[in-house]
């Protein structure tokens, strides 16, 4: 589907194209701590939901194990987040945010959040969180395919 100007209108050019300048943004803001989005994304899930282990952590962030591995082992380095024993587990073990990945985290969220103002600013008022839900709710979906997929690919 190309539009007269030579550009594609498919949706997931669209994505695609949205996903990477925010991941370039987000590297520029987050520049002075070092940090990702993918980092900050962790340690945010980490102030709202203490105590998760390595693998709900990765789950709620939408990365492999390994790679949340190597972002914790970072987020540790620096004293921001600290292990324990987990709760339910025996054979886990539970992160939790330590005073200073906090203090960081709150840094950080002032320069994510001029990010988030540059795209709301995008929108009409009211359509912000219209958005979101839909977004969120096709990436649902396309994760349903993928499922249904590797079941089928299994059989």
């Amino acid at each position: 589907m190309d539009t007269a100007a030579g550009q594609s209108d498919y949706l997931t050019d669209a994505v695609t194209r949205l996903e990477r300048a925010v991941a370039n943004i987000g590297a520029m803001r987050l520049k002075p701590w070092r940090m990702t989005l993918s980092g900050y994304a962790a340690l945010k899930i980490l102030e709202r939901q203490p105590n998760l282990s390595l693998a709900q952590l990765s789950r709620r962030c939408f990365v492999k194990p390994q790679t949340m591995t190597r972002i914790v082992a970072e987020l540790e380095r620096r004293g921001w987040v600290e292990r324990s024993p987990h709760p339910e587990s025996e054979r886990a073990m539970s992160l939790a945010l330590t005073p200073a990945g906090l203090t960081s985290l709150t840094e950080m969220a002032a320069e994510v959040d001029k990010i988030e103002s540059t795209l709301g600013g995008m929108l009409e008022p009211g359509q912000f969180p219209e958005l979101v839900a839909t977004l969120r709710r096709c990436a649902v979906a396309v994760e349903t395919e993928i499922k249904d997929a590797r079941r089928v690919s299994r059989d």
